[in-house]
């Protein structure tokens, strides 16, 4: 059975340029988090029509090619995770043969994949406190990992497999260039969505207990804190990698 709110919501996320694949995956998280917390998807996370931007910002549809890629660009793919399975995320394509360069300042992970000699790559995340990034290379680097970028209080290492496997490390068929460019978890929008509402709860118990014994204090709170959930999802790309490792 199909939901009509999910069912707009999917249709503004693909006119706005998402890939199918990125659709059909965001839509089915999002269902299954309203059918397990038994809440009405406008009230959680409003009208179809101000939440597919938010999903699909500008910059996805800035991201849609149309013509001949740039020689400079050739072979490069950005995209993003969230903290909780971003880890998998990057095994996952290492083995495709993807290696992460960089993480830029919007927290995307830029990878490129040797058109001649693809290999796999492997990669791991670090906790590094202040002033310890050098210590934590230092450990690592006998092992042969090498830092490809760093988020907040995130190191991320990447190893050629053929440290470990040799030549069978080599990459021979090749997976097309895959077609996402955000990786959310159903435990990331959990953990929006359940923050949202803890801040909605402190505001409503904030105002209306305030002095002046408002009475429409809870309603106002309760409006304030949903606004904030809002913004929680809008912001999501700074959110996720701190709030888990």
């Amino acid at each position: 059975m199909t939901n009509p709110y999910f069912d707009e919501l999917a249709e503004r996320l693909r006119a706005r340029g998402l890939p199918e694949e990125e659709v059909s995956r965001t839509v089915d998280d999002l269902a299954a988090f309203v059918a397990e917390s038994g809440t009405d998807p406008v009230q959680e996370f409003g009208t179809p029509e101000a939440f597919a931007p938010q999903v699909a910002p500008d910059e996805a549809r800035a991201d849609v090619r149309t013509g001949p890629v740039p020689p400079d660009e050739a072979g490069t793919w950005k995209w993003r995770a969230d903290a909780f399975h971003e880890r998998e995320v990057l095994n996952r394509y290492g083995e495709e043969g993807w290696e992460v360069e960089r993480v830029d300042n919007t927290g995307r992970f830029v990878s490129h994949r040797d058109p001649d000699g693809p290999q796999r790559w492997e990669y791991r995340r670090e906790t590094v406190l202040p002033g310890r990034r050098n210590a934590v290379i230092g450990r690592l680097a006998p092992d042969g990992w090498e830092p490809c970028g760093t988020w907040v209080c995130f190191e991320y290492f990447k190893r050629p497999k053929a440290a470990s496997l040799g030549p069978e490390a080599e990459l021979h068929a090749v997976p097309g260039t895959p077609s996402g460019r955000n990786f959310w978890s159903r435990r990331f929008y959990t953990f929006v969505a359940g923050y949202g509402l803890f801040i909605a709860a402190v505001c409503g118990a904030w105002i209306a207990f305030a002095p002046d014994g408002s009475g429409t204090g809870l309603l106002i709170g309760l409006l304030l804190g949903a606004l904030i959930v809002m913004g929680l999802i809008a912001a999501r790309v700074w959110l996720d990698r701190g709030r888990a490792s």
